[in-house]
């Protein structure tokens, strides 16, 4: 798998000064790499495994937006802000390898290497795919917003027979994103899991017909 989002747009050289220059920690699943709120000035990249970024709204339901994987910067815009961070990143799926610089070490090696045009890019991007899934998601029935949040912010299945898409995510997550009662997503899916669809365990959704999950998101019930 290769890098994703700022790591994406550097070269192996680039991205092997920043790795290079910070600790090396690895956090086993669930454990917290990010917590918003929080105002410590560091910067984790992201080296190996994935991690879930949540935010707990106003209104206390938490809830999931997103789905990072290796090249991705943690905690960077707190970096050069000072402001607390505004998501909490936790390792899912399995362990993984952050690489942890002080904010003023990373602001240093950003500028001294030119990359500050590439890292705004990045951080742009990322805020406008955020305000893109709201936005698609407000207009959406239920049901297909349902499918649409499992699809969007699900990474594709690894190896030959696997499934088309994996989503390690607690229900309760779902809550907020999908804007229905923990009730309701525990009865869509079991009706997902009946139409052999989606499979589901300890904090994991996988999608096995992304085509069938999004023709049985257009059966709507009357609300």
């Amino acid at each position: 798998m290769g890098r994703q989002g700022f790591g994406e747009l550097l070269t192996n050289e680039q991205w092997n000064r920043l790795v290079s220059a910070g600790n090396r920690r690895v956090f086993a699943r669930g454990a917290v790499v990010v917590r918003q709120g929080e105002t410590a000035e560091t910067v984790h990249l992201l080296g190996e495994g994935n991690v879930k970024i949540n935010v707990v709204r106003a209104d206390g339901a938490d809830s999931l937006i997103g789905l990072r994987g290796p090249g991705e910067p943690l905690g960077e815009l707190s970096a050069y802000s000072g402001l607390p961070r505004t998501a909490t990143a936790s390792a899912t799926g399995g362990p993984c390898v952050t690489h942890v610089l002080t904010g003023e070490r990373f602001r240093l090696l950003v500028t001294d290497m030119g990359l500050e045009r590439l890292l705004w890019q990045h951080v742009v991007r990322r805020q406008q795919e955020n305000e893109a899934l709201k936005a698609d998601l407000i207009a959406m029935a239920p049901r297909r917003r349902l499918a649409e949040v499992l699809l969007r912010l699900s990474a594709p299945g690894a190896g030959a027979g696997a499934p088309a898409r994996v989503l390690p995510v607690m229900q309760r997550e779902l809550v907020g994103a999908v804007g229905r009662s923990r009730s309701w997503i525990q009865e869509e899916f079991k009706r997902l899991r009946d139409a052999g669809v989606i499979s589901t365990g300890r904090e994991l959704v996988v999608i096995h017909d992304a085509e069938g999950l999004l023709r049985l998101a257009c059966e709507e019930v009357p609300e």
